[in-house]
């Protein structure tokens, strides 16, 4: 039996995507959710019909998607979190989660989506507080116009914030050990202890949200 055929079965809202991005299976539950009928999507691009933007409202489904570049290096994807938009033109907030199936060649590959929605006002609302409620009391030092420097809202070392520049820059794992001359292993530790201290769950919202909290 063919892997895919169990997401057609699924009573969950789930699709999946070639390794050109194309959508190849959009299920009951997904027409349900997104109000497109499967023969209006199977064939087309998934970035076309999800249209998904992040937390923050910064365009994530593009040609250059992230999450297929992600499973294109044997990267793991995170749980995360978009606005997508609906057949109606209605925007939905959803949970996203991802599984790879390989194809019957190492070039071949299916990208499975699972999605639900989610309230996003409140979750954004709850991530922002945590990072209030976690940041460092104000220095008492007066600067030299006896303002108070502000204090960060998330505390990253140095090598974490290296981390997260290169990040923003758009460089892979790979690129990042080999820049700053560590191991792979240990450049994914920092970047999931990034991830960790932002409370974000993919590296995309963790440079979406440094740059909203100006740590970049």
């Amino acid at each position: 039996m063919d892997p895919l055929d169990v997401i057609v079965r699924t009573g969950a809202a789930a699709f999946a995507t070639d390794e050109h991005g194309r959508v190849v299976i959009w299920n009951k539950a997904a027409e349900e959710l997104l109000g497109h009928p499967a023969a209006s999507v199977l064939g087309k691009s998934c970035h076309d019909i999800v249209c998904g933007v992040d937390v923050f409202g910064n365009r994530f489904c593009d040609r250059q998607c992230g999450v297929m570049n992600m499973v294109r290096r044997q990267e793991p994807v995170q749980h995360f979190e978009l606005e997508v938009r609906k057949e109606s033109g209605e925007k939905l907030a959803a949970s996203f989660s991802i599984v790879q199936v390989p194809g019957h060649k190492p070039s071949q590959f299916s990208i499975v989506h699972f999605l639900q929605p989610v309230d996003r006002a409140r979750d954004v609302s709850a991530l922002i507080h945590r990072i209030l409620a976690d940041s460092p009391a104000p220095v008492v030092a007066h600067a030299a116009n006896g303002a108070a420097p502000p204090a960060p809202p998330v505390q990253l070392t140095a090598r974490e914030m290296q981390i997260l520049r290169l990040l923003a820059d758009g460089a892979s794992t790979r690129d990042i050990a080999d820049s700053l001359f560590i191991s792979v292993t240990t450049t994914r530790n920092h970047v999931q202890n990034v991830l960790r201290k932002l409370d974000v769950h993919s590296k995309l919202e963790a440079v979406s949200l440094a740059l909203r909290l100006h740590l970049l």
